[in-house]
Order: C-alpha cells, then sequence, then structure tokens
C-alpha cells in the first residue's frame, strides 16, 4: 500500500511538471525579439493564424520606412492570412498587419479608422521612439529572446569587463568588454 501511495504521488509530481512544461514552452513560443539601432525589445505575439505566419518567417531583417510619424513600415514580399479589424486606438508597441502584406510597427499612441490584423506588441516600449527614430530603419525580428525586456547602451559608462563579466583593472590581459564592444589586449 505504501509503494502504491508513493508511486500514485511521484506520478502526479511528474504530471503536474508536464502541464507546467508545456505551458512554459507555449509562452515561449509567443515570444520575440526586435531590435534596432542597438535597442533590444520583447514581444509577445498574438495567438493567431498572422502571428504563426509571421513567426515562421524569423529571423527577419526589414529596412521599415517612416510614415505620419508614428509607425514604421516595410510590405513583405508574400502575403500572410489577415482577419482586419479597426482596433480604434493603436498603441504605442503594436505590431500589426495592414492588408495582408504590411508589416507595421507603432511608435505612438493615437486613434485610427483603419484596420488591422494584430501580429503582437512590445511589451516594454520605453526607448522604442529612440530606437526606430525619425526616417528608415533596419529592424531585426527574431525568435531568439534573452529574458531581458530591453537594453538601453550607455556610452557615459567607463567600465570595462573580463569575459565573465567581472569588472576588468587598467592592466588586465585578454578579451575585455568596453562600451559593448570586445577588445583584446
Amino acid at each position: 500500500m505504501k509503494r502504491l501511495l508513493i508511486t500514485i504521488l511521484a506520478l502526479s509530481i511528474i504530471w503536474s511538471m508536464g502541464i507546467e512544461m508545456k505551458a512554459q514552452t507555449s509562452e515561449t513560443m509567443n515570444r520575440i525579439q526586435i531590435t534596432a539601432n542597438g535597442f533590444s525589445f520583447a514581444a509577445t505575439l498574438e495567438q493567431n493564424q498572422t502571428a504563426q505566419a509571421f513567426a515562421a518567417l524569423l529571423p527577419l531583417t526589414l529596412p521599415m520606412s517612416e510614415l505620419n510619424g508614428n509607425e514604421k513600415y516595410y510590405y513583405l514580399s508574400e502575403n500572410l492570412p489577415t482577419d482586419a479589424t479597426n482596433p480604434g486606438t493603436i498603441r504605442e508597441g503594436d505590431i500589426m498587419l495592414y492588408g495582408s502584406s504590411c508589416v507595421v510597427v507603432f511608435y505612438k499612441t493615437f486613434t485610427i479608422g483603419y484596420s488591422y490584423t494584430k501580429i503582437g506588441h512590445i511589451d516594454d516600449v520605453t526607448n522604442l521612439r529612440q530606437a526606430l527614430g525619425t526616417g528608415s530603419v533596419s529592424v531585426l525580428f527574431s525568435k531568439e529572446i534573452s529574458g531581458i525586456s530591453s537594453v538601453q547602451p550607455d556610452a557615459s559608462h567607463s567600465r570595462e569587463y573580463t569575459i565573465s563579466g567581472v569588472t576588468a583593472s587598467p592592466q588586465a590581459k585578454g578579451v575585455i568588454i568596453t562600451q559593448g564592444k570586445k577588445i583584446i589586449r
């Protein structure tokens, strides 16, 4: 009887861990990373056919153009599935599909009368406007996500680090990381 209870307990623990691992895997599959001008942003994809089709294209570097002082856009060479609706309000960080092939990243919040299919949303929009800039910009969309929601370069920071992340002394030899670049001394 004791062995039976231990077996049942062990199986229930293994079963519950499997459910938790599936949930984490599903959540990870809906996450992407967007990089522009040295800034990285985590984004969550919608659970729809458009987002799945877009994710299947990744990694993808798009030369995005400026439009209306609130968005960057790029026309893909292929059509994605659509289910367009008028969202009423576009939110800063929205990633949308206009028509069936135009990927749009919005960096301002505003009301609109056009219809879009939602692809996803950038989780933390801090520095998004700075990263996308005022003109055309190259934007990398990738499945790889580091768990860091945003990275901001700090040119005023003068510390140097070893490859293992320890602060390097001025006399340190080997691979040194300074201002985000690897150098050899």
